[in-house]
């Protein structure tokens, strides 16, 4: 359990960095390697400045360190020449740490996920753990490049009583961690780097106790384990936290919806990078009460130029089941019609590993044990995939969850009874194969959902 000292701070105005991150292994290696090292590594970019620090975490070479590099341009599965160096520290395990610089084309390499990071060793001199390099993934608490399955448990404790929340991490690199952080009654995950310090914080949104209350975003930094609280929002609003200023930390936004169908949705956003405040009109309100028609917030970098993009998808209110999109890039709205928000689930993600999110829909079917089905947009090559994968009774967590830049197909299954076993099931996008993980109980909510309508 962390037990953090109650320090409330108000938003800097000092501009951060683009944050990304490489989880490395030997399978990543072209061709792979016979290895059980792992690592990750971890970027930090001044767009402004050229300005770049590294921090590369490497455990069980097989034989000391020799080297480590950026190597771009390439794709996964490719090999390409020497970028930037980070140099050497030797050891089978260890920290390489520092800083350097890197070019506006560079940056553009990374954020369109085409740059790897590469550990060398005397016996694997080309190279024996690698990784592609991108932004950061959702919900990873330990800053590894990998999406963590996190779970909320609670006791049954009726309003206005205190239900404490207690969040289960399950991390790809180190223990479980445990944190005791909101009140089920009052509050709503709200996953996101924060302080961006390159790993997740634990954050919740607590919507206003009376009609136009304040709401109020409250989050534990992994930095320094103290408490940030922003006063944002009032009650009725929507939190849809991320980074749209594109410096490395989740900025605080809400979504608020007008009195009628026709009313505009205004989003207020707090960029994190110089303390202004942004207000964007953008989407329409829709039927609020029955939630029938209208705009659902669909926010994501799809254009990949490191910032997310204000979006919707819109349903019954014309054009009906379309991603309305406003890029960030250029400011330009496009519309693309795609799913059924009827039967499906909206999904996007970057499930290619292009830097670009792609529309994505899940599609249900007549019966709890129908096939999911699954259409994806690829924004690499305007071709759509499907797949199946899950049942319409699970609840769709899409994330990076193998670490390889591209978004997962992933789902939870919850326990047929009271106390039974949930388990996530992912398709691994590197390997092309299933895998299944037994985390939490069937009262038990997963924080991997808060991205998925």
């Amino acid at each position: 359990m962390i037990l953090a000292t109650l320090f409330l701070t108000a938003l800097s105005g000092t501009a951060r960095a683009e944050i990304f991150t490489a989880y490395l292994t030997p399978a990543q290696e072209v061709p792979p390697v016979a290895s059980t090292a792992t690592g990750y590594a971890r970027i930090v970019v001044n767009e402004g400045t050229g300005a770049l620090t590294f921090t590369v975490v490497f455990n069980g070479l097989s034989s000391n360190q020799t080297a480590s590099h950026i190597h771009a341009p390439a794709a996964i599965g490719a090999n390409v020449g020497v970028a930037i160096n980070f140099g050497a520290v030797g050891g089978t395990s260890g920290t390489i740490s520092g800083s350097t610089t890197i070019t506006p084309t560079q940056l553009g390499q990374l954020r369109q996920g085409l740059g790897y990071v590469n550990v060398h060793s005397v016996n694997f001199t080309g190279g024996e753990i690698r990784g592609q390099l991108a932004k950061q993934r959702p919900v990873d608490t330990d800053g590894d490049g990998r999406t963590d399955m996190s779970m909320l448990q609670f006791p049954n404790v009726a309003p206005p009583g205190v239900s404490p929340i207690t969040w289960w991490n399950r991390n790809t690199t180190g223990p479980t961690q445990i944190v005791g952080w909101g009140n089920a009654n009052t509050d709503f995950p709200v996953p996101g780097d924060f302080d961006g310090d390159g790993v997740g914080d634990i954050g919740i949104y607590r919507d206003g106790a009376t009609a136009g209350a304040q709401s109020e975003f409250w989050i534990l930094q992994s930095s320094n384990n103290a408490v940030r609280y922003f006063a944002w929002g009032v009650s009725g609003d929507e939190a849809h936290q991320r980074d749209y200023d594109g410096d490395g930390i989740t900025d605080v936004c809400v979504v608020r919806r007008g009195v009628i169908t026709a009313d505009q949705m205004t989003w207020y956003i707090r960029n994190s990078s110089d303390g202004s405040v942004r207000v964007e009109g953008f989407g329409l309100t829709g039927d609020t009460a029955g939630g029938t028609s209208g705009d659902f917030p669909v926010a994501g970098d799809y254009d990949g130029d490191g910032k997310f993009d204000v979006a919707v998808y819109r349903f019954t209110l014309p054009p009906a089941n379309n991603f309305i999109i406003k890029r960030s890039s250029d400011s330009v709205i496009t519309f693309r019609q795609f799913g059924n928000f009827t039967t499906d689930y909206i999904l996007p993600g970057d499930y290619d590993g292009d830097g670009k999110y792609d529309l994505a829909v899940a599609r249900t079917g007549a019966t709890g044990t129908s096939p999911l089905q699954w259409w994806i947009l690829q924004s690499a090559t305007g071709t759509t995939r499907t797949q199946t994968f899950g049942i319409s009774n699970d609840f769709p967590v899409q994330g990076d969850y193998d670490g390889d830049t591209r978004t997962d197909l992933a789902v939870v299954r919850r326990g047929a009874t009271t106390g039974a076993q949930n388990f996530y099931w992912v398709y691994n996008s590197f390997t092309l194969s299933p895998s299944v993980t037994g985390w939490g109980v069937r009262e038990n909510f997963s924080v991997n959902r808060f991205d998925s309508r």
